[in-house]
């Protein structure tokens, strides 16, 4: 946040995977956020943490529970909403497995596929 006062940030371009903070100091100065999605689309995303969660040898629900048990995490999630008047959840991409929450705050999400490359998508993504 610091960094994009100083420069004067107009908007912020980010990577919904990797850098969903950026969106929110976007939220959090009132200036537009632009996702970048660089993968199959949307859907392929569900696809990819259903394969990481196999490879890790843990299942969704176990994941949940350490996100919900973790107080660590509560009480970070439960800061940044309350010093920034975000709505932040316990649960990011959780509610379906792979639906990037953070787009909800994004001006645009631009996908760098093509329809022939589009994994397939569900509705509640």
């Amino acid at each position: 946040i610091r960094w994009l006062r100083a420069i004067n940030a107009g908007a912020v371009l980010y990577c919904p995977l990797m850098n969903s903070n950026a969106a929110f100091a976007a939220q959090v100065l009132s200036i537009p956020s632009v996702a970048l999605l660089t993968t199959a689309g949307p859907g392929s995303i569900q696809r990819t943490y259903v394969e990481f969660l196999r490879m890790s040898q843990t299942t969704e629900e176990m994941l949940v529970k350490e996100l919900k048990d973790f107080q660590p995490h509560r009480e970070a999630v439960a800061r940044l909403n309350e010093k920034y008047g975000l709505d932040i959840g316990l649960l990011p991409n959780m509610q379906p497995i792979g639906k990037l929450d953070v787009l909800k705050w994004s001006a645009v999400t631009l996908v760098t596929t093509c329809e022939d490359l589009l994994d397939p998508m569900t509705p509640d993504v």
